[in-house]
């Protein structure tokens, strides 16, 4: 009954609220523990932010009581039929094939054009922090509690998270967090820069992320967008093609109509009113 509730109804929803995106994490029942028809849910909503040319932000946030609680170990998931069956050829390669899917999805998420912001409330911990880590920053509420326990499960980290925490908050941090597989708080979050801000309240939260979103979005698009392809670009590449690709993708914007509107709006002490083009 459960398995047939969760096939009615979209796992992860996205809307826009005027030039804003929300990815929306829908399965508060189970604090949105992940499990195959989630993530295959939360590509389909990625693929609508992909389609969506008035988004100019998205926040990814979680509905009901945390953000993710990681993933679900009930049977109703999948995947745990599969880690749990006897060993076997077919069963190792089936695995692999749906964790390189879900990690597919991630990447996907990291490569958005749009700027994206994990708001982040409760609990985020496993499959819910290496979501988080794949959005470009952080922000979340002062309950909230991070994680990656699959160490204490007896299994590895295995959809990003090993790859992008460490970039995020370096080696030393990131071990350490693997390895131990414990909880910590949000001011620990943001003493390592896992976090930006760290708010009292999930109603601040909203508000403050909200504020960041709108901000950014006010800026010209082109510049913005721009911006973020050089961060993507320069993760695996020395810095003198790093610093070529970022010359080379700064001129594809100059000229555009929105410099033309940045510089009259900055002479004339009013906000612009940019376009994208």
């Amino acid at each position: 009954m459960v398995e047939q509730n969760e096939k009615l109804k979209k796992l992860v929803t996205y809307h826009k609220e005027g030039v804003i995106g929300f990815i929306t994490l829908n399965r508060p029942e189970k604090r949105n523990a992940m499990n195959v028809a989630l993530w295959d849910s939360l590509n389909d909503a990625i693929g609508d932010a992909e389609k969506d040319p008035e988004a100019r932000v998205i926040i990814v946030r979680g509905e009901g009581r945390s953000f993710c609680a990681g993933l679900d170990l009930s049977p109703e998931n999948d995947l745990i039929p599969m880690i749990t069956a006897n060993p076997s050829a077919s069963q190792k390669v089936t695995f692999y094939k749906i964790v390189r899917r879900i990690q597919g999805y991630h990447t996907r998420l990291e490569r958005l054009s749009q700027p994206t912001i994990a708001c982040i409330h409760g609990h985020c911990l496993g499959a819910g922090l290496e979501l988080a880590l794949c959005c470009d920053f952080r922000l979340c509420s002062s309950e909230t509690l991070f994680g990656l326990p699959e160490a204490t499960l007896a299994i590895i980290t295995d959809v990003g998270g090993l790859q992008r925490l460490p970039r995020v908050i370096g080696q030393g941090h990131a071990r350490e967090i693997a390895f131990r597989g414990h909880r910590f708080d949000a001011q620990r979050s943001l003493d390592i820069s896992l976090v930006n801000y760290v708010y009292p309240d999930y109603k601040t939260l909203e508000a403050e992320t909200m504020k960041i979103a709108q901000e950014i979005a006010d800026n010209p698009p082109l510049a913005v967008q721009g911006a973020k392809d050089v961060f993507l670009y320069n993760k695996n590449v020395p810095i003198d093609q790093a610093l070529d690709f970022n010359a080379a993708r700064s001129s594809m914007i100059m000229p555009s109509e929105d410099i033309f509107e940045a510089f009259g709006a900055y002479i004339q002490k009013r906000k612009g009113n940019f376009k994208g083009a």
